[in-house]
């Protein structure tokens, strides 16, 4: 292969200071000219324009990465962050250097309910010490890419549209930006006009995509007057951004004069290539393709890459629009890395969708791809790149011969634009269609193992409600670095949006069911795995989950991914902190955390995770050990939010302290106890760790929402080549009880132990595991269950999952049968409470609580860590209400957001038992919430027993509760809580369990 340095060496070179392109007029982009139409569709085609500027961006490029590693070596830095990359497209296949990271600040609800945006509890991470509201806290080096936001409440333009956003680089105390959320989102102040920002005409929402480059930090407050809002949950936004691992050309957002023509007529010519056609060779083809057959469209041999694809269709129609798939192979390989319906390639899709039924005869046009239903045309210009072949087929499935299938494929050989290999993608694109079964939390929409960057998503639906939000994994993280506010969010609309066509996003419908988003410059990095959820809601009335027919666009290396685990810290674990000498200074607590990540709608503890740690208003140090050959090293550490979500810390490695960046953790500290867990990475450049076998390290306390940090456990991985590991069987499990409340577990450690992410361990009261229940996760090969019954036969079995996301066999089962209760059990009845009635989320529940039915059919609940389990007996549950803006406060508030009412109950027609398992002694209060919310007239009986009935404490009879009652009672060991009806014409219900410490 040719490299394009070695003919670049005698071209004009450029003026640049601390990596960032340079001229008399622009600082931080490539100089370029406003173009004619003529000149513009002359850059589309085949001719010289723009040749030398394009050889010349590509040798800075190659010269810039080459420093300072080799060329031959890893890539050391990206490339002129912003508007630079930005003006070309054909960089997109090369992938980032290690420790490239993409994250998102985005206002989703931290109690995993549906509240995504209230004010207080998910729009402000937190105030800052002038009284603002700080929306996005990031240090850098960065680039804030992409922002979305919506604070105009359906559609009536109110006072948040009024209020000011302002933007602090580089810790400075006076904002570069200073304006309305109207005005810059409105696209009225310079550079942030079209088509880099678009505000919705109603307005619903608001997106600007010009970029900001932060090389220490970049903080973003809005200030104004939020009161007039209609309701305190209507402010929504996402921010896309980049870290970098170093600040090699990285340069500060100089001010509004940096600006870049040449992106402006790319995105405002849409159908024409955006990239530099010189150079360009151009093949063409035409085919008849007999009913289920298969023909050839081009056939590329050498090194080279693809830049446009161009078909016209004879006869054209739904079902070859559907049905012709469409296959790529590259470098001879025997799967093909592009297998999807030649219509969903360009952007079609929901084939079987009753809103997608006339999309063959529309039209779309993005910056990469499009057809044309009325001229049978389709265009695709994603730069794709190989280095031994390229083969493109197409298979009529269509049930009709194809007639005439015209292809024009233009593409550049190695001796005009040659990527390296070892840091280049192939080209691929995947199609997932899934279908909730009834009971479903989330859709995965896309799942991949190895390196590589998604950059687009082509997203139909139906029966799917909008507001569930994204959830991606990157890299074996169980937070999910990208958590949106709702899927038009995520497709950067807002309020289902509208048949927009847009260069990087719109939709042929609306903004969630027919969707399209191209991550051009803010991709989901991966070095080693990837999944993309879309979670599951009930917003309005959905029974199930409905069906989504998604298409993502990527690039990913042929080698294994880039993550290299080896090592890892438990701290709290004697031997653990002995085996890495840990130690801490000014700390403040040490103790067990049972809290969960995050949560999905339908299950706010999918995720649950008991961990020892500390907390320190100092210092900890340990010593972990990487392998030499590394280029780089990421740590990740757990850490609790709850209460403390912006945690701020300086690293040293081997005495020196990390000077591109602090550890700087900036979510959310009003997520609730029982979604506390956050999985924060910190990126260690190279030139700390290269050739090292061992580091020491020391993570120092400098700040946060209260002053000190905390810390779980910690994995060390290191950036390095490395064969793929499938997950292996798991041998010699045993389980034994603890008691009455518990079962530990222990099994052989998996024999690639340093590529195990975390254990998965089912339990089952039944031998064929029929509805297994997930029992939790662990780090380590043994765990102890703590959510079981006494006197109850047990099934548990596990299995690993592996760094890559790949789930292995499970492990034969085993049994363990708990042993029977022994405690002596008491109550007392504290008191009638008919004054607080719904608003219970300041007064009851720190502890944890039970909500049945309260959301859409859903129950809400968070376990304290003192109760087993609980057998609901013969309970039915069934919702009286959902939440309208105007509704009576004796429906319970939301955990989290004060603003939301919802209210559903455990019913009986007579008596029935509910029954608390508890594993300890101590006295607890149980607060027990009662309404007769449909005025039926309910009268009705609780009393409190022991497990074999006896009574306890004297029952209490309420009626007249159609505002709600609390009935406070103070017991301990395990309970009986029985419910009896005493007016037949109704039935008794039951809303709300909320547990306290006893008064």
């Amino acid at each position: 292969m040719i490299h394009p340095l070695a003919r670049l060496r005698n071209r004009p070179t450029a003026n640049f200071s601390s990596g960032a392109v340079q001229n008399s007029s622009e600082r931080g982009c490539v100089r370029s000219t406003s173009r004619s139409a003529a000149e513009f569709a002359a850059f589309g085609r085949n001719d010289a324009f723009a040749l030398p500027k394009v050889f010349w961006f590509l040798g800075f490029l190659c010269l810039f990465l080459a420093a300072p590693a080799t060329l031959a070596g890893s890539l050391a830095s990206p490339v002129a962050p912003g508007l630079p990359t930005m003006a070309h497209p054909e960089l997109l296949p090369l992938l980032p250097p290690d420790g490239t990271e993409t994250r998102q600040s985005s206002s989703y609800d931290p109690s995993g309910a549906n509240n995504d945006g209230n004010f207080i509890n998910a729009y402000t991470k937190y105030i800052d010490t002038n009284g603002e509201y700080v929306i996005f806290d990031a240090s850098g080096p960065g680039c804030l890419y992409r922002q979305q936001i919506n604070v105009w409440s359906r559609g009536r333009k109110k006072a948040a549209g009024l209020a000011h956003i302002k933007y602090y680089f580089d810790d400075e105390s006076k904002p570069r930006v200073d304006a309305t959320i109207d005005d810059f989102f409105g696209g009225k102040i310079e550079p942030f006009t079209e088509p880099f920002a678009f505000l919705d005409p109603r307005p619903r929402f608001g997106i600007v995509y010009y970029p900001f480059v932060f090389k220490k930090h970049l903080k973003i407050t809005t200030t104004g007057d939020f009161s007039k809002l209609p309701d305190t949950n209507s402010c929504w936004y996402q921010y896309t951004y980049l870290t970098f691992p170093n600040t090699n050309g990285v340069t500060t957002w100089p001010g509004p004069r940096e600006d870049s023509p040449t992106v402006r007529s790319q995105w405002t010519h849409l159908g024409l290539d955006p990239k530099p056609a010189a150079g360009n060779v151009t093949v063409s083809n035409t085919v008849a393709i007999p009913n289920g057959k298969s023909a050839v469209l081009a056939q590329l041999r050498g090194a080279g890459s693809i830049t446009s694809l161009k078909l016209h269709l004879d006869p054209y129609g739904r079902e070859p629009f559907y049905h012709a798939i469409l296959k790529i192979y590259w470098d001879g390989a025997r799967e093909p890395a592009v297998n999807v319906p030649l219509g969903l390639f360009f952007g079609g899709g929901g084939e079987t969708y009753p809103n997608c039924r006339r999309l063959p005869e529309m039209s779309l046009r993005t910056l990469f791809y499009g057809f044309d239903g009325t001229n049978h045309d389709f265009y695709c210009y994603w730069p794709m790149p190989y280095w031994h072949s390229a083969r493109l087929e197409l298979v009529n499935e269509s049930g009709a011969d194809l007639q005439s299938v015209s292809c024009v494929v233009q593409y550049k050989p190695a001796s005009v634009l040659a990527y390296p290999a070892d840091d280049t993608g192939y080209f691929c694109a995947k199609r997932t269609l899934a279908r909730d079964p009834g009971r479903g939390l989330f859709n995965t929409a896309f799942e991949e193992s190895g390196r590589g960057k998604v950059v687009g998503i082509s997203f139909y639906s139906t029966g799917y409600a909008m507001d569930g939000d994204e959830f991606t994994y990157l890299d074996g993280s169980r937070t999910p670095q990208i958590h949106g506010d709702g899927t038009e969010d995520d497709h950067n609309q807002g309020y289902g949006g509208d048949a927009y066509q847009k260069p990087l996003w719109g939709g042929l419908i609306n903004g969630y069911q027919t969707a399209y988003r191209f991550y051009y410059n803010d991709s989901y990095i991966f070095n080693q795995h990837i999944r993309i959820n879309y979670e599951f809601s009930r917003e309005g009335g959905h029974d199930n989950g409905g069906e989504t027919d998604v298409v993502i666009f990527y690039y990913k290396t042929s080698s294994a991914g880039r993550l290299l685990l080896t090592d890892q810290l438990d701290v709290g674990d004697p031997a653990s902190e002995a085996a890495h000498r840990y130690s801490v200074t000014g700390q403040t607590w040490a103790g067990v955390r049972h809290s969960g990540y995050d949560g999905y709608e339908r299950n706010y503890e999918y995720d649950l995770c008991q961990d020892d740690g500390r907390a320190f208003t100092g210092s900890s140090e340990f010593t972990v050990a990487i392998s030499p050959a590394n280029h780089g090293v990421e740590l990740r550490r757990r850490l609790y939010r709850s209460g403390n979500g912006r945690q701020l810390a300086f690293v040293y490695v081997d005495g020196v302290r990390v000077n591109e960046r602090p550890w700087d953790v900036c979510t959310l500290s009003s997520a609730p106890f029982y979604q506390g867990w956050y999985d924060a990475d910190f990126e260690i450049p190279a030139a700390c760790t290269q050739g090292k076998r061992q580091l020491r390290i020391r993570v120092q306390n400098a700040g946060g929402a209260n002053s000190k940090i905390n810390e779980f456990y910690y994995w060390v991985y290191c950036f390095e080549n490395h064969p793929p590991v499938k997950p292996g069987p798991i041998r010699k499990l045993s389980a034994t009880p603890l008691g009455s409340s518990g079962v530990d577990l222990h099994w052989a450690a998996a024999k690639m132990a340093d590529q195990v992410n975390y254990y998965q361990i089912e339990r089952s009261e039944h031998p064929d595991f029929s509805n297994p229940v997930l029992a939790g996760r662990s780090n380590a090969s043994h765990f102890s269950d703590s959510r079981v019954k006494p006197s109850t036969t047990y099934y548990y079995r596990v299995a690993e999952v592996g760094l890559s996301g790949k789930t292995g066999p499970f492990s034969k089962s085993v049994t363990a049968t708990t042993g029977p209760n022994t405690q002596i059990p008491t109550a007392a009845f504290l008191g009638m409470d008919d004054t607080t009635e719904g608003n219970w989320a300041e007064k009851y529940g720190a502890d944890g609580f039970l909500m049945p039915r309260y959301f859409y059919g859903r129950d809400c609940q968070a376990w304290p860590d003192y109760l087993c389990a609980v057998d609901f007996g013969g309970f039915t549950s069934r919702q009286f209400s959902i939440w309208r803006n105007s509704t009576p406060s004796s429906l319970l508030t939301s955990p989290i957001s004060y603003c939301a009412r919802y209210l559903g109950a455990l019913e009986t027609p007579g008596s029935d038992l509910l029954t608390l398992y508890v594993r300890d002694t101590q006295p607890h209060q149980l607060a027990l919430y009662v309404c007769d919310f449909d005025k039926a007239g309910r009268e009705e009986t609780i009393e409190l027993a022991d497990l074999n009935g006896h009574e306890l404490a004297p029952p209490c009879t309420v009626s007249h509760f159609e505002q709600g009652k609390w009935l406070r009672f103070k017991f301990s060991g395990s309970i009986q809580v029985r419910l009896t009806n005493r007016n037949r014409a109704s039935s008794a219900v039951l809303s709300a369990l909320m547990f306290d410490q006893a008064p």
